[in-house]
């Protein structure tokens, strides 16, 4: 699968460069959610974690960042995905994010974000442009998309795993992406 996805990665940056990367957010425990606040990994301290370089640097886990992000025309609208994995322990992912006049659509707009290896949102992380809800979890801001760069603020409350949960805040910038 990494061969895969390193692959499609490669074909998702323009003849500028390959896709660079600039995401930061951090990681809380729900009020009505029982989890422990994550410790330090090679992301960031406590709840804090980042990720910043270029498809194929090599990353804190020893393994090379993969890195992509593509926007395509359907029915009408610009609807982007990207995602950006350091080795099988952490990853940040945006399918579907409508980034035309009239925001991004929560019907099929997905963020996962993983942890450790461990998924949150896979199947739970709607996201739009409204304020974070039980339906819709994350809400996507200040989305800006030219010049083969996408930037947004991103919100989720109770982003859920099969057995925990945290509230994530964060800016993201994707740079070299096609379609933009």
């Amino acid at each position: 699968m990494c061969v895969l996805v390193s692959l499609l990665a490669v074909s998702c940056a323009d003849s500028a460069g390959p896709v660079e990367v600039d995401a930061q957010w951090s990681l809380t425990c729900p009020d009505d959610v029982g989890c422990t606040t994550p410790a330090k990994t090679c992301l960031g301290e406590g709840n804090q974690r980042t990720i910043v370089g270029q498809h194929g640097q090599q990353t804190c886990t020893d393994d090379p960042l993969i890195a992509s992000c593509e926007a395509v025309e359907r029915d009408g609208a610009r609807l982007v995905f990207l995602e950006v994995n350091v080795g099988d322990a952490f990853a940040f992912e945006l399918r579907g994010a409508r980034i035309d006049a009239g925001g991004p659509e929560q019907a099929v707009c997905t963020v996962t974000i993983v942890e450790d290896g461990d998924a949150y949102g896979r199947m739970l992380g709607a996201c739009g442009e409204d304020p974070p809800s039980m339906v819709q979890p994350c809400q996507l801001s200040e989305i800006s998309a030219a010049g083969g760069e996408v930037s947004f603020d991103l919100e989720c409350d109770a982003l859920l795993s099969t057995t925990t949960g945290f509230d994530v805040r964060g800016t993201f910038r994707f740079s070299n992406c096609t379609g933009l």
